[in-house]
């Protein structure tokens, strides 16, 4: 093994050093003087099993049971036929997925890594990301926390109708960029969006606050009633709003305080 200290030698070759004493620091450097000594793993947990090991374990049987929870709604709502994004569908589906939500044992990390795992599965029932946001947002407002995260940052897909009716007293934040459809029928919650969203953000809102740092596509605010969109990127445009306020960066487009 090549000695790691040989380019601090003089260039007129080595140190004249005697051999009883060049014996002796070499078993000093051998021993407690080995810079990477304390890299070294204990003896005593070389063959233990590390704590990830578990993590790893419980997360693959959360994936399952969410992969089988997923499989489960488009069994129901879609079948062999295809899924449109109309509002007698959306209702449907998101009416099943919240029931599924509240059947299926999971933690609120389970949701987050399930949405990039869904993304990356190459399964046809995996296709279908309308039902995908709406399931993820049922499964948000199923549970009893008062903040949420979901990162979906480097995703090719962007998944629409995520935060449909986020509900009152929770407030999502979601990494990465987002479809069209995002946070409609938003009920009271706060949607924190770290990207860009596509068409209709908002639409028929009634309560709550959206606010998104990346672009937005057109019609903002689309029959909304209520509530607050704040969007810090590019406003694509305006839809129809019936009340609210829209704030484009430091402007307000739309409603009076």
């Amino acid at each position: 093994m090549k000695n790691p200290f040989l380019e601090f030698e003089s260039e007129s070759g080595p140190s004249q050093i005697p051999q009883s004493e060049s014996n002796r620091v070499s078993g000093l450097l051998s021993r407690s003087h080995n810079p990477f000594a304390e890299f070294a793993p204990p003896e005593t947990l070389a063959n233990q099993a590390l704590p990830m090991d578990e993590i790893l374990a419980s997360h693959a049987e959360a994936m399952a049971l969410l992969t089988e929870a997923y499989k489960r709604l488009i069994a129901q709502c879609v079948g062999d036929s295809v899924w449109r994004e109309d509002r007698a569908s959306i209702e449907r589906t998101y009416a099943a997925a919240l029931q599924i939500a509240r059947e299926t044992p999971w933690h609120a990390e389970d949701v987050s890594t399930f949405g990039e795992y869904a993304l990356q599965k190459d399964d046809p029932d995996f296709f279908l990301i309308g039902p995908l946001g709406l399931f993820l947002s049922a499964f948000c407002n199923a549970s009893d926390l008062s903040d949420m995260k979901l990162d979906l940052g480097g995703q090719d897909l962007r998944v629409p109708l995520v935060g449909y009716r986020l509900r009152s007293n929770l407030s999502l934040t979601v990494v990465g960029h987002l479809g069209d459809l995002t946070g409609i029928s938003l009920d009271g919650g706060h949607l924190k969006i770290e990207g860009s969203v596509g068409r209709y953000l908002g639409a028929g809102m009634t309560d709550g606050q959206i606010d998104v740092s990346g672009d937005v596509g057109r019609f903002v605010g689309e029959q909304m009633t209520g509530g607050l969109i704040h969007v810090m990127g590019r406003l694509g445009g305006l839809g129809t709003p019936n009340g609210g306020l829209i704030r484009h960066r430091k402007q307000l487009v739309f409603g009076a305080e």
